[in-house]
């Protein structure tokens, strides 16, 4: 059997994503309202109403992020323990038919 008839899992790569997408959700989970502190600058009624309402839609878009996000770190995180234990099922297998040291 030659590497094209396997499948190869890059577990740092796995790692990484999982990590990162840990940082994003944290950091789209600590962004906090500035709203009510810049409200003066926007001046006319108008135009501060119309960015109190892009605030109260990014809130919510962000709310909506964060989930997919966590359950993207979710599912990454499924699939990198799956990988690690059908790795791990295929070693005690091969062992097994093989014995410790690969003989016959």
């Amino acid at each position: 059997m030659g590497d094209h008839d396997r499948l190869v899992v890059d577990y740092t790569l796995l790692e990484s994503s999982k990590s990162n997408l840990r940082d994003i959700r944290r950091v789209f989970e600590g962004i906090t309202d500035h709203r009510d502190d810049i409200s003066d600058i926007w001046g006319h009624e108008s135009i501060a109403g119309e960015m109190k309402n892009f605030v109260n839609n990014w809130d919510n878009y962000r709310r909506e992020l964060v989930d997919n996000v966590q359950d993207l770190g979710k599912q990454v995180e499924t699939a990198l323990k799956s990988f690690q234990k059908q790795d791990l099922d295929l070693k005690n297998a091969s062992e097994k038919k093989h014995g410790k040291n690969g003989g016959k």
